[in-house]
């Protein structure tokens, strides 16, 4: 069935009857979820990737979406969309360089594509480094911690050589914004360009032969335009960067103070004590990048609260509308649907909004956003967040949806932030509700909790959770087929076996989440002390 097919039985469905006054909310609708599903998964969006025709489509079809249940539209000049412009960046098909040599001028042996990548640039059509390599080991600044990883050495006008992710043993939320900050950490020191290491850690998450084998590195990079016209960055200083694999990285060491065998164990090791050194090595990085502009859009409606004072304060339930787009292969099936992808994020969050509607007065208001760009950074949600379509400081809580595995019939849930917040007593009231039990992070390593969308409203300050099925009852296998099969590949699409009645589930729970955050009398604070609200200076409790 073709996207308009599609839309066309949304929209005769979807048309609401004047609702009585009510004090539950309504149930959830599995056979609407199926239908928003099959329109933003369809091949006729071509993967919904920012600043694409397709991405447009599926932009239109919830904002469609949006006027028939009845949201306001939530954008400053009245309309459903936040239209951002963006610089867009592909890397060229030449005019790439990587060159490293040792203190008596030899080359050492790398080959583009087999032991390192150069990256495209989103600051320049052509950007150049050269200099000094300084080791940093994982790049970590970690005040808390007692941690600075730079300690003792100068990165100015030098190329910072830096191991991927981040070390073991580390509280894992902390741990990934720690990750978070890398590249600007080596800019605010002066460092010109990265070279990032892949560990064995990271091959077992994302290997380097897959981003060369799947042409990740072809996509095209997004960066929104500020007032000046220049791109946003936190790491301005950084003109170029790479990637080694994890054989290529020992002839980097091979002078070195320590082993790359001997560097590899210790950043293997709980902690990751890996120190930094000056390496004997000068490396040179160049690359070429065809330049242009895009709009993409956030699609925004919102529910006025009703309380006279705490409708100013704010809900946001989220979930990025983006996808990767079209595989740049020979393979015969190259769009990538991203069913689960964030589809079925979008699709549980129509339905959420519709109870929402349908429901009890909400006293504070709530506001849903479907972002952009997600997949090039969490930029969407970062400019919303940045240039907020509601009075600043109004936002009080966010609850994001992304990439719930909708394929078994889940009995838990696992609340990224849920602890670090008030946010929790909401989470844990929905879920005993509906009988569902609540996990902890089972997949610790991945930092989940800073790869979504809510993480620009933690860095604002706003308290924030990211939700998803949890590992009981099959979920841990479903999690780990999809990773393994489907995640940024076209067969994340609908041939999966997806279980509509799951994301009736999973969207009532987020409708009873927002319920009882829009209602409830005191604003969600983080817990006192928390690192987050420390971090970017959020309310926390007494």
């Amino acid at each position: 069935m073709g996207f308009a097919a599609i839309l066309a039985l949304t929209l005769a469905a979807c048309t609401p009857d004047a609702p009585p006054p009510v004090t539950e909310l309504p149930p959830p609708d599995p056979v609407m979820i199926e239908l928003h599903l099959l329109s933003l998964a369809s091949d006729d969006l071509e993967g919904r990737e920012a600043g694409t025709p397709g991405y447009d489509l599926a932009a239109d079809y919830v904002a469609r979406q949006f006027k028939l249940m009845g949201l306001a539209p939530a954008d400053t000049d009245g309309s459903y969309f936040q239209p951002i412009s963006f610089v867009r960046s592909v890397r060229g098909t030449d005019g790439r360089k990587f060159e490293a040599k040792d203190a008596s001028g030899k080359l050492l042996p790398f080959t583009e594509n087999v032991n390192v990548a150069i990256n495209g640039s989103l600051r320049g059509a052509q950007t150049a480094a050269e200099g000094q390599a300084v080791f940093v080991g994982f790049g970590i600044v970690a005040p808390d911690l007692g941690r600075d990883d730079y300690a003792g050495l100068d990165l100015n006008g030098k190329v910072a050589v830096m191991l991927s992710g981040t070390p073991k043993g580390l509280q894992t939320e902390e741990r990934a914004f720690y990750g978070t900050r890398k590249a600007k950490n080596a800019s605010d020191r002066g460092a010109i360009g990265i070279v990032t290491l892949e560990t064995p850690t990271s091959r077992s998450v994302y290997p380097f032969q897959r981003l060369i084998a799947e042409g990740r590195l072809d996509g095209a990079n997004l960066a929104w335009t500020q007032a000046d016209g220049s791109p946003y960055s936190i790491a301005p200083n950084i003109v170029t960067t790479a990637t080694v694999s994890l054989e290529g990285a020992a002839p980097l060491f091979t002078d070195a103070p320590k082993s790359w065998e001997e560097i590899v164990a210790a950043a293997e090791a709980d902690g990751g004590a890996v120190a930094g050194f000056d390496l004997p090595l000068t490396i040179s990085m160049a690359q070429r990048s065809t330049l242009d502009s895009v709009k993409s859009a956030n699609v925004i409606g919102m529910i006025e609260g009703t309380d006279p004072e705490l409708k100013d304060e704010v809900i946001v339930l989220s979930a990025h509308l983006d996808h990767i787009g079209i595989l740049k292969t020979i393979e015969e099936d190259v769009i990538n649907n991203g069913a689960l992808d964030n589809a079925s994020g979008v699709a549980t969050m129509l339905d959420a909004a519709r109870m929402l509607k349908n429901g009890p007065p909400l006293r504070r208001t709530v506001l849903f956003a479907a972002v952009t760009a997600e997949e090039k950074g969490l930029l969407g949600a970062q400019y919303f967040v940045n240039n907020p379509t509601v009075p600043a400081g109004s936002i009080v809580a966010n609850v994001n949806l992304d990439m719930p595995i909708l394929t078994y019939d889940f009995t838990d849930v696992i609340v990224f932030g849920a602890t670090r917040s008030t946010i929790a007593v909401a989470v844990e009231a929905a879920a005993r509700e509906m009988g569902v039990a609540l996990s902890p992070d089972p997949v610790p390593d991945q930092g989940l909790f800073t790869r979504s969308d809510h993480f620009r409203f933690v860095e604002a300050g706003i308290p924030s959770v990211y939700l998803n099925p949890g590992f009981q009852n099959g979920g841990d296998k479903a999690f780990a087929d999809h990773m393994a099969k489907n995640y940024h590949r076209p067969s994340d699409d609908m041939a999966n076996n997806l279980d509509f009645e799951a994301g009736a589930r999973f969207s009532e729970l987020n409708a009873r989440v927002a319920l009882a955050l829009a209602n409830q009398d005191v604003r969600p604070l983080w817990k006192k002390d928390d690192f987050f609200a420390r971090q970017f200076n959020g309310p926390m409790e007494p």
